[in-house]
């Protein structure tokens, strides 16, 4: 009995040591970033003072980790965590009340593996990843976390490739229990999956990253009679032409078909940055096609998961905080959240610093719908106008106290028809940033 006792304890110490060896062997890496803030809005999301908003102050936080598990410099798995919580909300159990005990609240954002073929370039990233075509102001047809496979390599010193391969709904399940998991068990026609390549290319100070996408799109996804195929053909471009003064330029056209409807449509981006001694000035201009008023064929270019595409916080969605709340003005207008139907106009001052640790940043956008007269709450009968400041102080050189200010004035001729009026809005924040 005592030897077996003995024998025992060594095979557990063992098998315990190595276990420490091959914990050992993969470093753990960890960063992310946490925001705290209160906001004071006024018809910050329906733009109308005849309904009074049900209420004016909020404090809201965001916390994203990443981990990363590194075994060498070939081989690591992300994993990407975040929480979003409103102070005092308890809704669906999210944990904002007191107690903060939510059970519901944390999102898997990231989870990928990453890593070099052996004796080779070639990068491959398999699982729940970032995802976005190339883009001034994030991409307008694909910009957004995805499921997805993505390899990429460098061909010469100056050109490399990049092709990649995304699921964005499976309704059914090969299972016993798929009627139990989505109402469209058993059907086909349910998925919808986009494929990319793209060859981005760096001479000197001038880049080019032209890309092709092409999506799949059954009729049992979105409510369509037909299967549908979608293209976009595009470019991102970038020149520096001198040390102080560059220039940046998109252009993207797109096609869809469902069996007898068809919609075309392009987008373009510009933008001119002056670099400064105190400042950092850029002038920009987006357009892209929008509806037309006729019942057949249409001229807006398709779109599948622009999330990442703005140019401030009610036009599109860019703000210094992370957050949940996004496209104050676009998301009630309905149209312009990912840049399509929209013309804007801007210019945007930052690193605006005459004080050791203090910056500024002030943008001024100005919005017209680009659709056709009664298509949409915001045509080329529409406008708006956007002022937005940004103070930020240094307290670490992780962490940041920010101020935000933000002022919204537009038009809608549709909505007015409905007794909605587009009334002013503001806001104002005050908080915290810290990255790690």
């Amino acid at each position: 009995m005592k030897k077996r006792f003995i024998l025992h304890c060594a095979v557990s110490m063992l098998l315990c040591a190595a276990l420490a060896v091959s914990a050992s062997a993969t470093e753990l890496k960890v960063r992310g970033n946490l925001d705290v803030y209160g906001m004071w809005s006024t018809n910050l999301t329906d733009h109308n003072s005849d309904v009074s908003d049900a209420d004016n102050y909020m404090t809201t936080q965001r916390m994203r980790t990443y981990f990363d598990y590194v075994a060498s410099e070939n081989l690591k798995a992300v994993l990407g965590l975040e929480i979003d919580n409103v102070w005092g909300d308890n809704w669906d159990n999210v944990g904002g009340d007191w107690g903060t005990d939510g059970k519901g609240n944390i999102e898997v954002k990231h989870a990928y593996m990453d890593f070099i073929l052996p004796d080779t370039q070639i990068n491959i990233k398999a699982g729940l990843q970032y995802v976005a075509l190339p883009g001034i102001f994030g991409n307008p047809v694909f910009d957004d976390d995805a499921a997805a496979l993505v390899v990429s390599a460098p061909v010469t010193d100056m050109l490399s490739l990049a092709a990649g391969y995304s699921r964005g709904v499976d309704g059914s399940y090969n299972t016993a229990d798929a009627e139990s998991k989505s109402p469209l068990a058993g059907d086909n026609k349910d998925d919808i999956d986009m494929a990319f390549i793209a060859a981005p290319l760096s001479i000197n100070d001038f880049t080019l990253a032209p890309y092709f996408a092409y999506a799949w799109i059954g009729a049992n996804t979105l409510g369509l009679e037909d299967d549908a195929k979608a293209w976009v053909l595009g470019a991102n471009a970038a020149l520096k032409i001198t040390d102080p003064l560059s220039v940046a330029a998109d252009l993207i056209y797109g096609d869809m078909s469902a069996g007898d409807f068809e919609t075309a449509g392009w987008y373009a981006a510009l933008a001119a940055t002056y670099a400064f001694d105190e400042v950092s000035a850029t002038l920009f201009t987006t357009y892209a096609t929008g509806l037309d008023d006729t019942t057949g064929d249409q001229t807006y270019m398709p779109t599948l998961a622009p999330t990442g595409w703005g140019v401030s916080p009610y036009i599109g969605g860019v703000r210094a905080f992370s957050t949940t709340y996004d496209s104050f003005a676009t998301d009630t207008l309905g149209v312009g959240s990912n840049g399509v139907g929209l013309w804007t106009a801007g210019i945007v001052l930052d690193n605006i610093s005459f004080v050791d640790k203090l910056s500024h940043k002030l943008v001024l956008a100005y919005a017209r719908g680009t659709s056709d007269k009664k298509t949409c709450d915001f045509t080329k009968e529409d406008s708006g106008f956007e002022a937005y400041v940004v103070n930020q102080y240094m307290i670490y050189e992780n962490l940041a106290a920010i101020n935000e200010l933000g002022y919204f004035s537009g038009s809608s001729e549709n909505m007015e028809d409905r007794n909605y009026d587009l009334d002013a809005s503001y806001f104002a924040t005050l908080g915290f940033s810290y990255k790690f």
